[in-house]
């Protein structure tokens, strides 16, 4: 008898058949060859394996192998591209609450894949992937309500979608929810409010939100005009190809000194580096923080844990971090659950570790979901419960961590079928509450 793989996750070993398989499948391969089978046959017979494997499970009802398998079906992944296939495996998935197969499925029937377009289909199946938290199947929404795509146009329905998204991360939707402020769609105009998710959207690398920016920054909207961030922001976007900025670039230059468009120029390079407190030097940086400015101090926790700038120094950097974390900053919360979690120059701490991760998963961070699920999973200050894990994963999977999703994947082994409905309950919860 062949023996069974293990995958060992942060100290605890999961039974995987992966190795059975591959091994199983090469003694095909050796017996096709010896009987006088093609070597494009014997190749099928091997790397068809992973196709193999999702159809005998998505033969038996299990949701994730169907997805899987549909999206095998619109890859053409060891197999002839079919989306007729794709639709009916992403459907059965879909059928069974998968988040992300239904994602996929609206997908599918919102561009007209090997079908004709169907608007209506997609926005029932980005509604069910939204209310369980798919910030990429909410930003769908909200474009769907603004085009009145299937649905009539409803301004603050978009809105109400982009706030959801935006909040969990996602760019486009943060670079949309500005132009709703600044428009006032579905909600009272404010510039201010519009350039908090310009920034957001255009610190994440977001062209057009960088472009937005640089308008907000060259009339003076919503924040002080300044040409020199006018600038960096057309310059940055511009770099990236984006022809509108190329433009306004040049008009903004019009306006400014040489002194000046060196300067913006030096703030562009720094940019695209990721330094951070790029709009000052570190005296005026520190300054902000002390005034209490909770962006400036995770900033500055990241230049001190990092050696950015200034000389590495890991209780500069706790202290940055701490200061953000309590006036709620999510991803401060985040950054200190991890010096606690893994002892950075201070005594390894779990249960600090939990209290940060958990402040920074309830406000939607898929990494704090993602290694607060880990201390479930090896016990560490709190009791081992494969439940919790397992739905904490889930949840952070949703928002698009490819750990959580495989170790999600990996732990569901090992629970029995109560234990899943469990989870599934306790993620809707989640959901619904956060």
């Amino acid at each position: 008898m062949l023996d069974v793989d293990y995958i060992k996750v942060n100290g605890i070993r999961f039974r995987d058949k992966t190795t059975k398989m591959k091994l199983l499948l090469t003694m095909i391969f050796i017996v096709c060859l010896m009987n006088g089978c093609s070597l494009k046959q014997g190749t099928l017979s091997i790397f068809g394996g992973e196709f193999q494997r999702h159809m005998i499970l998505a033969e038996q009802g299990n949701a994730d192998a169907q997805n899987k398998l549909g999206w095998m079906y619109v890859k053409g992944k060891r197999i002839s591209q079919d989306y007729q296939e794709a639709i009916k495996w992403f459907t059965k998935s879909s059928e069974q609450g998968h988040v992300h197969a239904q994602y996929n499925l609206g997908q599918i029937y919102f561009q007209g894949k090997g079908i004709s377009p169907d608007y209506q289909e997609a926005i029932k199946w980005f509604q069910q992937s939204a209310e369980q938290g798919n910030v990429s199947a909410q930003n769908k929404l909200g474009w769907m309500y603004i085009r009145g795509q299937g649905v009539n146009a409803n301004n603050k329905e978009a809105l109400k979608w982009f706030q959801k998204s935006a909040q969990q991360g996602n760019v486009d939707a943060q670079n949309k929810l500005g132009w709703m402020y600044v428009k006032g769609q579905g909600v009272e105009a404010n510039n201010k409010e519009a350039v908090k998710w310009f920034q957001k959207s255009a610190q994440q690398g977001h062209v057009d939100a960088q472009n937005n920016l640089g308008v907000m920054y060259f009339k003076g909207t919503g924040i002080s005009q300044d040409y020199i961030k006018a600038y960096l922001f057309f310059n940055v976007a511009a770099k990236t190809g984006n022809q509108n900025a190329k433009i306004k670039k040049t008009l903004v230059s019009r306006k400014m000194t040489p002194e000046q468009i060196r300067k913006a120029k030096d703030l562009t390079t720094k940019w695209l580096q990721n330094q951070y407190c790029w709009d000052a030097d570190m005296g005026h940086c520190e300054k902000k923080a002390d005034q209490g400015d909770a962006d400036v101090q995770y900033n500055l926790g990241i230049m001190y844990d990092q050696g950015q700038r200034v000389p590495q120094d890991y209780k500069q950097a706790i202290k940055w971090y701490t200061k953000s974390a309590k006036q709620g900053h999510a991803e401060a919360q985040t950054a200190l659950g991890r010096v606690y979690a893994h002892g950075t120059s201070v005594p390894q701490n779990y249960s600090e570790a939990v209290k940060w991760y958990r402040k920074a998963a309830e406000q939607g961070v898929a990494n704090a979901q993602y290694e607060l699920g880990l201390l479930y999973a090896q016990g560490q200050a709190v009791p081992r419960d494969f439940v919790m894990a397992h739905m904490l994963w889930t949840v952070s999977a949703i928002s698009g961590h490819n750990d959580a999703e495989k170790n999600r994947a990996i732990i569901a082994k090992n629970m029995t079928e109560a234990q899943r409905e469990e989870s599934q309950k306790l993620v809707n919860e989640w959901v619904q509450k956060h």
